[in-house]
């Protein structure tokens, strides 16, 4: 078996000889430890490497490159606003209202239980979302999304009915 590969049995024989000789040298680069001999070779490539870094292959793009796909990918992300500033997290609120939610439903449920009328509770306050946006028009509440669609039609109506009453609080 040794007489098949009498380099790399060399080889090793050198390696073991010099690391009890102590020959071995440090690359400035990596911190690998390589023959003294090697180690200028090693030093070349690995100075070369470690100048540039390797971008990330994306296979989707690469997939997609020359296709119909491209183009639709293109034209999304030109339409699409990278930059929209983050929602601003209302989340107190919200749970404040569920809590109320909460509230007046056992009022309910006691008031059943005992035989009463549900007419006979106090009217539920009105559960504004934050979120929502306001038209100016006709005073009605959308998402904002909706209301980029909503306002500029409701701009245009003539016959308008009157705006909802306002509840009490």
């Amino acid at each position: 078996e040794s007489g098949d590969h009498p380099a790399t049995e060399v080889l090793y024989t050198q390696a073991t000889s010099a690391v009890e000789q102590e020959e071995l040298g440090q690359c400035s680069f990596c911190g690998r430890k390589f023959l003294c001999t090697r180690l200028e070779k090693h030093a070349n490539i690995c100075s070369k490497s470690q100048g540039s870094k390797r971008k990330v292959f994306d296979s989707s793009k690469a997939r997609a490159r020359g296709t119909e796909l491209e183009q639709y990918r293109q034209w999304k992300s030109s339409e699409s606003p990278q930059d929209e500033p983050p929602r601003k997290s209302n989340w107190r609120q919200k749970h404040e209202s569920f809590i109320q939610t909460l509230r007046q439903a056992r009022q309910v449920q006691h008031v059943l239980s005992k035989g009463g009328k549900v007419s006979e509770l106090p009217p539920l306050p009105p559960v504004e979302n934050p979120d929502y946006v306001a038209c100016p028009y006709c005073s009605r509440r959308f998402a904002p999304k909706v209301a980029e669609r909503h306002v500029p039609k409701c701009k245009t109506i003539k016959n308008r009915p009157p705006p909802p009453p306002q509840r009490r609080r």
